[in-house]
């Protein structure tokens, strides 16, 4: 399995999307940080980062295409070779969680270090807390990411037409929320069924009342490894009786 992960890693490298994808986030987060530069001190600009978080739900789709993109045109030579499916299905889901991890930190660490080298430290106290809010975010925002991931892994490899899940996923990201709140799921229990048939939710800083807390990320952690482990389990089924052609 460790080889098969490298090797996709390799093929992952030589893709252009890769360097595309990377730069494009790059200018996004420069933009971004020029921006909190205006702050008074880099606790108030580290603080900014845990808002972001919700992004990484709008590039999950893109990180698996390039990861997947032409998995269907190799599967055949690959099975040939002797690689299980399982394997397969494995090995570039875990590969697209490492790329999608080291994007995240190489980001938000430019971010933070240049925060940190351009502003002000007023209170030390106040840094640390800001950056203990950076940090709970991003472990909460993690299972998450993990779990809408293993969605478009599941669907990039079962789904023939690419443009065909990409806009179903885009479409219910940006419009299943509003449908789910227009059809009265309010209140706290109408939030709780909100995080779990849209994990998104729980990266919007006001989701649960005393965001900080450790409710928030166990719902985070519930949430997100249920949709990784239903995703997965769901697209192993499914592509192990997907016909080879």
């Amino acid at each position: 399995m460790l080889n098969y992960i490298k090797a996709e890693l390799w093929k992952a490298f030589r893709h252009k999307g890769i360097y595309g994808l990377a730069l494009f986030l790059g200018l996004c987060t420069a933009l971004f940080t020029f921006m909190m530069l205006e702050a008074d001190d880099f606790s108030q600009m580290a603080s900014a980062a845990s808002t972001t978080m919700l992004l990484g739900m709008l590039v999950a789709p893109l990180l698996t295409q390039i990861v997947d993109g032409k998995a269907l045109g190799s599967l055949k030579n690959e099975v040939s070779f002797g690689l299980s499916r399982g394997r397969i299905y494995w090995g570039k889901l875990l590969a697209g969680l490492m790329l999608g991890l080291v994007l995240c930190l190489l980001l938000l660490g430019s971010y933070l270090l240049v925060g940190w080298l351009a502003l002000p430290h007023y209170s030390r106290e106040a840094d640390l807390v800001a950056l203990a809010v950076v940090g709970f975010s991003l472990l909460g925002a993690l299972p998450v990411w993990c779990g809408i991931y293993s969605l478009c892994h599941m669907m990039a490899l079962l789904i023939p037409s690419t443009a065909a899940w990409m806009a179903f996923y885009y479409i219910l990201s940006f419009f299943g929320q509003p449908v789910l709140a227009a059809m009265g799921t309010e209140g706290r229990v109408g939030s709780l069924i909100q995080a779990i048939l849209m994990p998104a939710s729980l990266l919007m800083p006001d989701f649960l009342s005393g965001w900080l807390t450790w409710e928030y990320q166990f719902w985070c952690w519930a949430v997100g490894i249920g949709w990784l482990v239903f995703t997965t389990a769901l697209g192993l089924l499914w592509f192990r009786r997907r016909e080879i052609k």
